[in-house]
């Protein structure tokens, strides 16, 4: 029964050596090696030629696979190194750049700040200018003021010492054609020189009782009159002198006033030159911290183009380790099944196998 069993098994293992051997010749390498071995089977003790360029075989194939996946692991680690860096290249990128984002605003602050300071100060400049020129014309509408009334008062004065020499002559016997000429100096000053004066009220009420036949005809009462007038010019002068007194304060402050002003403006225009250098020097800085945030933005993105650049590359690599890895284990599995096959179960019918085997 026993020996019914072996021969059954040795049948069946002959009859799958073809099917075997097929597998193998199915293979590139496999078809490589079984053409080798068709060869060398036609020398004498070829089977020991056989294994051992086997075994050979196997051992070169291990050592290359041992390479492949040491080459591979440093280049894998290459790969991790170098998205190591990426990453911290791309990390300092951003935190570059979010420094420069954060102080952005505060230079666009300072930069609006100061171009509204040279404006203001600007404006002011201009209302200086203005002033100057309301100033001067209110000067100028004052001056001439000034100028008519000491010209009315000069007037009055001159008209008063002529109508005292036409007063004088009412002493006289004959005053009648004094009256008649302080009639019309009277009519003449009046509307020339007191029409608008102070004086007025008073100068007429002088000429009018110069007129009176009771005060002309008493030379004490004329005489008296005559100081009167004199008081008045006094007093006209006394005027006159305020008036050009005053005139000369007015002046003096309109100059002060001149020169104040002219004074802020150069105080202003030198504040302005200085805003302005430091509005350049904010747009300055503004620009480079945009720029280096959009530098920073730049080179994120390329670190970004750089790692999908090297994903794809290491990705590749690896998978063309894997498949040569693969590729040799089944290399490896061919060698192994053929160093059995010699080892073990080589003989006459597996030899006309392997040489009736068509690759």
């Amino acid at each position: 029964m026993k020996i019914i069993i072996l021969i059954t098994l040795l049948i069946c293992s002959f009859g799958q050596q073809p099917e075997f051997l097929q597998q193998i010749a199915s293979n590139s390498f496999g078809r490589q090696i079984l053409q080798t071995i068709q060869l060398e089977l036609t020398q004498e003790n070829a089977a020991r030629q056989i294994y051992t360029m086997l075994n050979k075989l196997f051992y070169d194939l291990r050592d290359e696979d041992a390479r492949s996946s040491k080459a591979n692991g440093e280049r894998q680690a290459q790969c991790a190194d170098q998205f190591q860096q990426i990453n911290s290249i791309q990390e300092k990128a951003v935190v570059a750049k979010a420094d420069y984002e954060r102080q952005i605003p505060g230079k666009q602050e300072e930069l609006f700040n100061k171009l509204t300071q040279v404006e203001q100060k600007n404006a002011e400049i201009q209302r200086n200018d203005q002033l100057q020129l309301n100033f001067s014309e209110q000067r100028r509408k004052d001056h001439q003021l000034y100028e008519q009334k000491r010209d009315e008062l000069i007037g009055l004065i001159n008209g008063l010492k002529q109508a005292q020499q036409i007063i004088r002559q009412l002493q006289t016997s004959h005053p009648g054609g004094a009256l008649v000429q302080l009639k019309d100096h009277h009519e003449q000053l009046l509307k020339n020189y007191a029409q608008n004066s102070e004086f007025k009220s008073i100068t007429s009420l002088l000429m009018e009782l110069c007129s009176d036949s009771k005060i002309h005809s008493d030379n004490d009462n004329v005489q008296v009159i005559v100081d009167i007038i004199n008081d008045l010019i006094e007093s006209i002068y006394d005027v006159q002198k305020r008036e050009m007194y005053a005139e000369d304060w007015a002046e003096k402050f309109f100059q002060q006033d001149l020169i104040r002003l002219q004074k802020e403006n150069v105080r202003l225009s030198g504040q302005i030159a200085d805003d302005q250098a430091a509005a350049e020097f904010a747009q300055q800085r503004l620009d480079d911290l945009q720029q280096q945030a959009l530098l920073q933005q730049i080179i994120f993105d390329n670190k970004d183009i750089e790692r999908k650049s090297f994903e794809v590359a290491c990705k590749e690599d690896n998978n063309a380790a894997e498949q040569a890895r693969v590729s040799r284990n089944e290399q490896i599995q061919i060698v192994l099944q053929l160093l059995e096959l010699f080892e073990n179960n080589f003989n006459d019918r597996t030899r006309a196998a392997l040489l009736e085997i068509i690759v």
